[in-house]
């Protein structure tokens, strides 16, 4: 009889069971995969330091910061290079520097002289209180140069997604709320940066801070595993959760064809919305489907080792983004060694490359080969590469991010709904509040502090729920 059991050991599950556990709850973790950590996954090969995932997470991220201290990981932090902080896009098939200071890219090439005079407008345009695409907020407020040129390709490397599809409420719910508190985004923004002691805005890129690990971000799944020990099981797939009789919870779990139940007085689903739906199946065949409906379109990581002077371009940023109007055939590359230090052996140079997502999700799915000689091509024609990678590796995720549309609050409503319903169940990942790794810890601590809040209930007394509440705040 475990006490909870979390289905699911990305950082969403770890986080959650790794909370659970330093307030003294028995955890069962399961997962079907044969290692913890999900998407994060660091990878050294022939001297070169590949992410499979998450490349970095940006600050300020309390529960991240905390949780980091806490595993004993804050000397293996490592800072964004001062190398890394431009930042390029491509306009009419060149790339272009981005200046994160607002006096400076107003003068700079990305934005006509007339796209720029509509940026400017942008106070003078009436706010909206409906939800609407991000595509239509962008061009609504600021213009469609600016969706075309800044928006899009934005929301193509943090969600590898598409604006005319995504929620402006779920993905950038502070630019909303920016609209409806000052009736101008812009406005908004000068005032926050104006305020004494005033921190980041989620969207002043040209402040937030960037960390990684000396040996990548895996680090932080494999410690936390490293601390849940036997607590982890993995080549466990679950494959349903129902309520029995006397109120707790029946987990059947499959291995190797072999099947068994587990129970509990409370479940944690951490899995991805899509495997998350084939659970619920039997629980909640309505919720279950709403779920089933979040996209997730294939996304492909092509990781790309040069020598130094093979590549023309200097590579003195963080990366380029490609705007659709631009029709590449790649989201973006990440300048991998110039980002943190440690990616690749002295004398060369590491990219990462992204092929796919919702924008061209068939060329994810292409053969290994094929998205290599793709992303080089790319690489040549944007940066000017002289010669072949000396290295090459792809990793395809067949199901990537998640994609939130105009819906999504119906469907996290109705999520909600199947918590209050059946007592003890919780849900956690990255289509709640957002899919950066801080953001899904975040999302994870906070389901946590609640099933400590139920787990006390549970036991009865205040002193319980009191106790549990410090406990909570402490994870």
């Amino acid at each position: 009889m475990a006490r909870v059991i979390v289905a699911g050991a990305g950082i969403s599950g770890l986080t959650a069971a790794y909370a659970l556990r330093s307030a003294g709850h028995e955890v069962v973790v399961l997962d079907e995969g044969g290692r913890a950590g999900g998407r994060m996954h660091s990878e050294h090969v022939a001297g070169f330091l590949m992410e499979h995932g998450p490349s970095g997470m940006a600050l300020p991220a309390p529960h991240a910061e905390s949780l980091v201290t806490d595993l004993g990981l804050a000397p293996e932090r490592i800072a964004r290079a001062a190398a890394a902080r431009s930042r390029y896009l491509v306009r009419d098939g060149r790339v272009h520097e981005v200046p994160l200071q607002p006096h400076r890219f107003f003068r700079s090439s990305i934005l006509s002289p007339a796209g720029r005079l509509r940026v400017l407008l942008e106070p003078f345009v009436a706010a909206k209180w409906g939800d609407e695409t991000i595509a239509d907020f962008a061009r609504r407020r600021f213009g469609r140069e600016l969706l075309d040129y800044v928006v899009d390709p934005l929301v193509a490397g943090i969600y590898a997604g598409d604006p005319h599809q995504l929620s402006v409420s779920a993905v950038f719910p502070h630019l909303k709320r920016l609209e409806r508190l000052c009736g101008s985004v812009i406005l908004a923004a000068v005032k926050s940066r104006l305020r004494p002691g005033a921190k980041p805005a989620a969207c002043d890129f040209a402040k937030r801070a960037l960390f990684s690990f000396r040996e990548g971000m895996g680090m932080l799944p494999q410690a936390i595993a490293g601390h849940l020990a036997s607590d982890l099981y993995l080549n466990q797939r679950v494959e349903s959760v129902e309520r029995a009789v006397g109120g707790e919870f029946v987990v059947t779990v499959r291995e190797r064809g072999v099947t068994q139940s587990l129970k509990a007085d409370g479940v944690v689903i951490a899995l991805p919305a899509y495997a998350a739906a084939r659970i619920l199946d039997r629980l909640d065949a309505r919720v279950a489907g709403a779920l089933a409906e979040i996209g997730h379109p294939p996304l492909a990581v092509v990781f790309l080792g040069y020598r130094a002077r093979a590549v023309a371009h200097p590579l003195d940023g963080a990366g380029v983004l490609t705007p659709a109007v631009e029709g590449r055939d790649v989201l973006g590359m990440l300048f991998s060694s110039t980002l943190f230090a440690g990616r690749a052996p002295p004398g060369h140079v590491a990219l990462t490359v992204f092929v796919g997502g919702a924008r061209q999700p068939q060329l994810a799915l292409l053969q290994p080969r094929e998205l290599q000689d793709l992303a080089h091509d790319e690489v040549r024609r944007l940066l000017g590469a002289r010669a072949a990678p000396v290295l090459a590796r792809t990793r395809c995720w067949r199901h990537g991010l998640p994609q939130p549309g105009l819906d999504h609050a119906r469907r996290i409503a109705a999520i909600t709904a199947l918590e209050n319903e059946h007592a003890g169940l919780f849900f956690t990942g990255n289509y709640f509040s957002g899919v950066s790794t801080a953001a899904c810890i975040q999302q994870a601590s906070d389901t946590a502090r609640r099933v400590l809040y139920y787990l006390a209930s549970r036991s009865g007394g205040t002193q319980r729920v009191a106790t549990a509440r410090l406990r909570a705040r402490a994870a």
